[in-house]
């Protein structure tokens, strides 16, 4: 398969092996833990919060445990179903297709844009600007790294990523709209990624 993405392909991948994501996926490490109590810090308690991209509700029941409510979404039926039944208000949300409501206080996306090319997280990025409030606060993950690939790793079935530079991400993000106010590193050895932790705020 090409470099070109698919993103319906990746969907679809998501879907067949649900289970085996959620299997392969490590609980909330300490950088995670630090990364959403600082963006939650910045947010009000009793604040709008949606998550795009919630998968099967790591985050989520992490932020609810801290007494936040928190939206959820997610474009894949399976996880949808799988946040439904953990009580969480959700919905079917494609970010390339769908609009997003507005008026939200944060917007949190752990590991989703790195499924677009930069093109299409630059429209994402833009939706997510729309959707927030004045000074809301846009929370996100990525890989580092440098440039698209197709890989069958964790899953089995391709999904398509697309690895980011900091200082290319900041560039994008930053012409969205958005003012960088952190960026924390990890890197984890289950599956020899390095992370950025982001937090932006909705320039005025």
């Amino acid at each position: 398969m090409n470099q070109q993405n698919d993103n319906s392909r990746t969907l679809q991948s998501y879907q067949d092996k649900t289970q085996e994501y959620v299997d392969g996926t490590p609980p909330i490490d300490d950088t995670i833990r630090t990364w959403l109590d600082s963006s939650l810090t910045l947010t009000p308690k009793d604040g709008k919060i949606l998550e795009v991209g919630s998968g099967f509700g790591r985050d989520a029941e992490y932020i609810r445990e801290q007494g936040f409510d928190i939206e959820c979404s997610d474009a894949v039926p399976n996880f949808v179903e799988l946040l439904q039944k953990k009580g969480f208000k959700t919905r079917l949300l494609d970010l390339l297709k769908d609009e997003v409501d507005d008026g939200y206080n944060m917007v949190l996306a752990d590991a989703v844009l790195l499924h677009f090319t930069p093109e299409e997280s630059e429209v994402v990025a833009r939706k997510i600007h729309q959707a927030l409030s004045k000074d809301g606060i846009f929370a996100l993950r990525m890989k580092q790294g440098d440039g698209a690939v197709w890989t069958e790793e964790k899953l089995g079935e391709p999904r398509y990523f697309y690895y980011w530079k900091a200082e290319e991400l900041k560039g994008m993000l930053t012409n969205c709209g958005f003012e960088w106010l952190s960026m924390t590193e990890s890197f984890t050895g289950h599956n020899n990624a390095s992370w950025m932790h982001i937090i932006l705020r909705k320039a005025s």
